[in-house]
């Protein structure tokens, strides 16, 4: 039976409305998928014992054809039904119903002929009615399906897919159950596309650009096969897909169209801007384009499915008609700097009068947060530049190219570039231009390294220019885990800059040797209190640049939870109209802290907007889905955060972002642990180690990895490895200060440890000072977390009631805290397990993830099975059950059954 990606709830809806005798109407945006949902049906109901389905469709050419779908309808009955027909009906059918004229007495006798043959067929097995695209469905036909239907309820069932089109009146589809057939999630978009062989992070890009509408979704994929950068570099859609999308346009209502003109020259349009506009059905028309797959957008927002469609809609307008829109959208333009833009794009000729307001509203525009406005801005400003402004054209270029960076403002990067290169730019502004194109989200090293190789060549020997390329070599240093390259190049720009005198990025350049300087385990606090004390202005855009932003994540760093937290509340109200990557860095961290303190509605809430984002501004898939990732795993569902987790780090890996793989790891292995597969968790955690060894990472609290491997050690029965790695562990936080949080991870997982070496007393006192460490610094999810490693340690023991309590308060916990995937795998704890004379002594000698799959094995369930309830490989069942039967002296499946199911009295 065929498989419908992403719908399985949908589907289950469906057939229990069919199985109550309820027909069913699908309604849902052109390409959605509702005809896959008609065969998968299809191929349900007859897999059913006797069931039967007709299936017809209907279609634009066709709609005016008398009893077209009916015609379908009855090829597909058997002839012993039609031939119980009276004969001048039979004739009629038998003869296709062609050529005949569609009088009274002809549909009343087609009516009772298809009821009665639905009558008699039905009597024998249950049957289905299909119909595809009912609003193109003849009316003939649609009245006589619908009488058969209302006659027979409950004998025949109907299905019917709704879609846009100018028929709607001749369809009534008011007695069927209404049920909407959304576009598809992110998650189940790249399901599918990574089955059509797409990258994980290009098949999320995919589903920004196509809206979640699969058909378009695919469309798209087949033209980045033909076409690598569709998805990168600004470029012209394939000549099919974009002729598709061109009639798909033309084929709407001329009020559709009208309104989809409107928004297509608007800056960022909203319902109500086009209502300004004087679109007063603007809520409906955009209704009607988003039921045709061309717009999507929440709470009155329009984006154009792809982005590229909006260049179409466009392109599609006359010049002069184009002109007379942007006139008459400038007066009614909401400010000045958008009726500024209107005005510009009406009249292309030079004008330095309109050059110089243009630039000044950029300016205006960048100062506001209107980051993307003013880079349109500025271009619009050295458009309209006659000979006379060659110079300030060179400038507002470099602006427009720095302005739009940061937003990963993509085509208006590169419009400016171009223009950019072809002027005669001062070395100050090819460096200030080269040094604005690693800002783009995804660049990948290699590039970088080509950029700021030029930009340093550009520099000369100006001290201030070079300590700038400097900076930025830094910060892309930190990016790809190389603080001790960054420290260098941080270093010498500090160096520079303090003999120039230049304050502002002074304070850039020290904020930048803190961070290098505290991953490389060297002292740094004297560097950042200097940059926070020079109090500098920061761009918009650069906030995570900042000395604040660096002090609140050290804050993070060192479990000062509290001021991390107000820290980054404070930045989020600043970030919210500037770039895209500043907004994300901030939501980021918000995430990260509600994710250790326990805040985690505020985590998931924070992880939404940060998608929201992402999407807006086109942002790597891998960052978002960590930050999604990270709050799933407290918040949400554990399998999500894996996945997710998975995804991110080969994407990051592929891309060369070293410190997003980290971030990915982390989750990965602590995801992958919980789940039960400590060799996975063993493997990603231990990845991370190597990472770290290679970039010479000794600061223990920027990725906390070490109490997790231990943990992963100590249920894959790697005692040794896993003291030998806590000593080390330990060694680290020697005289470090700030590492009372890390300390008290390291001691859980000792806890651990020293139950399955026996030392329970060892145990108690570890996690005794582990509970009070993260209670103090507000670690909640840890101290739930010690509740119930305390919870194994009373079980050890034979304490059932201790530890149940133990069980039962960290549930208590994790519940106020909404902490959903912990409160999930304490209620799998909590629940009672079988046992029986002899059986705890001999589970004892077992893991959690052992004594996990024992039982699983005791209730029946195989090694696929036990694989999908506890999120692992069928290998990794495998392995656990032969380290099962080594521990046991058992030799079978069987055996490990029959020694857990209890025992009856004797």
């Amino acid at each position: 039976m065929s498989r419908v990606v992403g719908r399985r709830t949908l589907l289950s809806e469906v057939q229990v409305l069919l199985g109550r005798g309820e027909s069913v109407a699908l309604h849902g945006p052109v390409g959605v998928g509702k005809s896959a949902l008609l065969d998968h049906l299809e191929e349900h109901h007859r897999a059913g014992r006797g069931a039967v389905s007709l299936r017809a469709g209907g279609a634009a050419d066709e709609h005016g054809l008398p009893f077209a779908a009916l015609r379908d309808l009855l090829a597909q009955v058997p002839a012993t039904y039609v031939a119980g027909l009276p004969d001048t009906t039979r004739a009629v059918v038998e003869a296709g119903l062609v050529g005949i004229e569609a009088t009274d007495d002809l549909r009343s006798d087609l009516a009772a002929a298809f009821h009665s043959v639905l009558d008699a067929w039905g009597t024998e097995q249950p049957i289905l009615l299909l119909l595809d695209d009912v609003q193109w469905l003849d009316g003939e036909s649609s009245r006589i399906v619908g009488y058969a239907r209302r006659r027979l309820r409950g004998r025949v069932a109907v299905v019917a897919t709704v879609g846009p089109g100018d028929a709607d009146a001749d369809v009534d589809v008011s007695d069927l159950h209404p049920v909407e057939v959304p576009p598809l999630a992110a998650d189940d978009m790249v399901d599918l596309l990574c089955a059509h062989g797409l990258p994980a992070d290009v098949a999320h890009t995919v589903y920004v650009e196509s809206g979640g509408v699969p058909s378009l979704a695919l469309a798209l994929t087949g033209a980045i096969g033909a076409t690598p950068s569709l998805l990168g570099r600004p470029t012209p859609l394939p000549t099919s897909l974009e002729r598709v999308l061109r009639d798909r346009v033309l084929a709407q209502p001329a009020g559709v169209r009208e309104t989809l003109c409107h928004a297509a020259l608007l800056h960022r349009p909203t319902a109500r801007q086009l209502e300004r506009a004087g679109r007063l059905s603007a809520d409906d028309e955009l209704r009607r384009a988003a039921q045709a797959g061309l717009v999507t957008g929440p709470e009155g927002a329009v984006r154009f499915t792809p982005t590229m469609l909006r260049t179409i809609v466009t392109d599609a307008m006359a010049a002069t008609d184009r002109a007379a829109l942007h006139r008459r959208l400038a007066d009614v333009a909401a400010t000045p700097a958008e009726r500024l833009r209107h005005v510009a794009l009406a009249d292309p000729r030079p004008d330095a009068d309109l050059a110089h307001e243009l630039g000044l509203a950029a300016r205006e525009a960048l100062e506001s947060g209107g980051r993307e406005l003013a880079a349109e801005l500025y271009l619009l400003a050295a458009d309209r530049a006659p000979c006379e402004l060659a110079l300030e054209r060179v400038e507002w270029l470099a602006t427009a190219v720095e302005t739009a960076a940061p937003g990963n403002h993509v085509e208006l990067l590169h419009r400016g570039l171009t223009d950019f290169l072809e002027t005669h730019a001062t070395p100050a502004q090819a460096v200030r231009v080269r040094l604005a194109v690693p800002e783009l989200a995804g660049s990948g090293p290699a590039f970088l390294d080509e950029v700021l190789t030029a930009a340093l060549a550009d520099a000369g020997e100006d001290d201030r220019l070079v300590a700038m390329v400097l900076l930025q070599r830094s910060r892309m240093a930190l990016m790809e885990s190389r603080p001790a390259a960054a420290a260098r190049s941080a270093e010498r720009a500090v160096g520079l800059l303090e003999a120039s005198g230049d304050v502002d990025d002074l304070a850039v350049g020290l904020t930048a040797l803190a961070v290098a300087r505290r991953w490389l385990g060297l002292d740094h606090a004297d560097h950042l209190a200097r940059a926070v004390a020079l109090d500098v202005p920061v761009p918009t855009g650069f906030l995570h640049t900042s000395p604040a932003y660096m002090a609140a994540r050290f804050a993070l760093y060192d479990d000062r939870l509290d001021d991390a937290w107000t820290g980054f509340l404070a930045m989020l109200a600043h970030v919210e109209r500037g770039a895209g990557m500043d907004h994300v860095h901030v939501l980021r961290c918000l995430v990260e802290v509600a994710a250790r303190t326990g805040r985690c509605r505020e985590a998931r809430e924070y992880a939404e907007r940060a998608t929201t984002v992402g999407e807006e501004f086109g942002l790597s898939a891998h960052t978002g889905w960590f930050i999604t990732a990270q709050a799933e795993l407290v918040g949400g569902d554990l399998a999500r955060a894996v996945t997710l987790a998975q995804r991110g780090a080969e994407a990051a890996g592929e891309r060369g972002d070293i410190r997003y793989l980290q971030r990915h790891l982390i989750l990965l292995g602590q995801g992958l642990l919980r789940s039960g597969d400590a060799s996975g968790a063993r493997d990603a955690l231990t990845r991370i180690r190597e990472l770290e060894r290679e970039h010479a990472i000794a600061d223990p609290t920027v990725n906390r990895w070490q109490a997790e491997l231990v943990g992963a050690l100590v249920l894959l029965g790697q005692l040794d490895e896993a003291e030998s790695l806590l000593a080390q562990a330990r060694g680290v936080l020697d005289g470090r200060s700030g590492t009372d949080g890390v300390a008290a991870q390291l001691d859980r997982a000792e806890a651990e440890l020293l139950i399955a070496r026996g030392d329970l007393v060892g145990a108690e006192l570890v996690l005794d000072r582990s509970a009070k460490v993260a209670a103090d610094v507000g670690m909640r999810i840890d101290l739930g977390r010690t509740l119930v490693t305390r919870a194994h340690l009373e079980r050890r023991r034979r304490r059932v009631a201790a530890a149940r309590a133990a069980l039962q308060e960290a549930h208590d916990l994790f519940t106020s805290l909404h902490a959903r995937s912990w409160v999930r795998q304490v209620q799998a704890e909590l629940l009672p397990q079988r046992s029986g004379p002899g059986v705890d002594p001999l589970l004892d000698r077992l893991t959690d993830g052992e004594r996990r799959v024992a039982r699983e094995v005791a209730q029946g369930a195989s090694n696929r099975e036990i694989a999908e309830r506890t999120y692992v490989s069928v290998k990794t069942v495998e392995a656990t059950l032969t380290r099962i039967y080594r521990k046991l002296d058992l030799r079978s499946r069987t055996q490990l059954a029959t020694l857990l199911v209890p025992q009856p009295p004797e």
